[in-house]
């Protein structure tokens, strides 16, 4: 029987995970909030894996890009690629 699995995509900033598969994670709306409102209102990255680990998903890799505006960088994203076994 061939294995399957989901995959989830973490974007974190600050040593907070912000999205995860395109979806905000915290609990403030980022066009209404001040940046630290915002970012705080994230889970911490350890807070996030341990969640994900109790419910069945493994780190599988992690890298960053960056995110830029015309020439320069405007900022460094960190990504988390987590995986869990269909069942």
């Amino acid at each position: 029987m061939t294995r399957s699995f989901k995959y989830r995509v973490c974007q974190m900033q600050m040593a907070r995970v912000t999205y995860v598969n395109g979806q905000w994670q915290g609990m403030q709306v980022p066009e209404v909030a001040g940046t630290d409102a915002v970012f705080n209102s994230c889970p911490t990255v350890w807070e996030y894996l341990n969640a994900a680990g109790r419910d069945g998903w493994e780190l599988v890799t992690a890298g960053e890009y960056a995110i830029s505006h015309g020439a320069e960088v405007s900022n460094m994203v960190n990504l988390l690629f987590l995986k869990k076994e269909m069942s």
